[in-house]
């Protein structure tokens, strides 16, 4: 194919994508705007439909960010994740379809469902804004299976911690939500003598006697993504002695995404420690997902920031 078509033909897949892309943020953020309404409707009324509807504009949202990742490979003829667009684009559509498995076994729980879109929306919108999304011949860096294996098991990893720390915050949310209202409810019955009870309807999609085992899934899914960032740990120093000669480096990524790591590791060991499980299993696993965002979308900025080299391009 001539030079000129084969330009065309990129520019117009180019123009398309940019215009799926940008309905797909739309619909990331209805359907973080209709979750928001459904905490809202639920302080007044027994009512999911609004919850229901969030849900599907999410289904749809991630069925068309699938479309997308799987044209963009065809197009590529590899994963689409050789550029920080891509790896972007890939952070955010790995956490919906995560929290979408995830959120099959609590429909009514809306609050971890503005967190992720939320999330979703803030990746893409870096990834239009920030980042070229033209493609590019890939690196010789990139040209590894180490690579490929490490980033694939490093973003699920991600992914699993994205909608774990949702869930913890949820329980947090819901926790001091109910400890007002029950505050409020005892003051007013004792300024006015009044016997008003608590509604059982305000439960947010999950009565409190489930809390604890909603709390015990985000466990669980850091259990999960635990060893899964290990290994990504571990293939991504195999690509690095591939690509550069040598295991480790002390680069900032992979000084930050030690730090990750251990964070993890303290937040499993809290979780162990019956004293430590109720608060400071949240601290870790709000810190682990800090240090793990600060790992892949702050890491180029602190690099730039402190004037440091790092060879982590994606």
């Amino acid at each position: 194919m001539p030079t000129m078509e084969i330009f065309e033909r990129d520019s117009v897949l180019l123009t398309l994508e940019l215009r799926l892309l940008s309905i797909i943020i739309l619909l990331y953020g209805l359907s973080c705007a209709t979750h928001i309404l459904q905490i809202i409707v639920s302080m007044f009324r027994r009512h999911f439909v609004v919850g229901n509807i969030a849900t599907y504009i999410l289904y749809a949202a991630a069925a068309a960010h699938t479309a997308l990742i799987v044209i963009r490979g065809i197009a590529e003829g590899k994963p689409p994740f050789q550029s920080k667009y891509e790896c972007l684009s890939w952070f955010a559509w790995t956490n919906v379809l995560t929290y979408i498995y995830v959120q099959k076994k609590w429909p009514r729980v809306h609050f971890p469902g503005i967190f992720v879109s939320m999330l979703s929306i803030a990746a893409l919108f870096i990834a239009t804004n920030k980042y070229d999304p033209v493609v590019t011949p890939v690196s010789p860096a990139l040209q590894s299976d180490w690579y490929e294996w490490h980033v694939i098991i490093a973003f699920l990893s991600y992914a699993v911690f994205v909608v774990s720390c949702s869930m913890e915050l949820s329980y947090l949310f819901i926790r001091l939500f109910n400890l007002i209202e029950n505050s409020v409810i005892i003051g007013i019955n004792k300024g006015f003598n009044t016997q008003i009870r608590k509604r059982d309807y305000l439960d947010y999609g999950i009565p409190a006697e489930a809390l604890n085992s909603f709390r015990q899934m985000s466990f669980k899914l850091v259990l999960a993504g635990f060893p899964l960032l290990t290994f990504g740990i571990v293939s991504g120093a195999a690509w690095a002695d591939n690509a550069w000669g040598r295991y480790w480096s002390w680069d900032p990524f992979e000084i930050l995404s030690l730090i990750t790591w251990t964070a993890f590791a303290m937040y499993l060991h809290a979780m162990s420690l019956p004293s430590w499980r109720r608060v400071g299993g949240s601290v870790f696993n709000v810190l682990g997902f800090f240090c793990m965002l600060l790992t892949f979308m702050g890491s180029g900025w602190l690099t730039r920031l402190f004037g440091l080299y790092s060879m982590h391009a994606y």
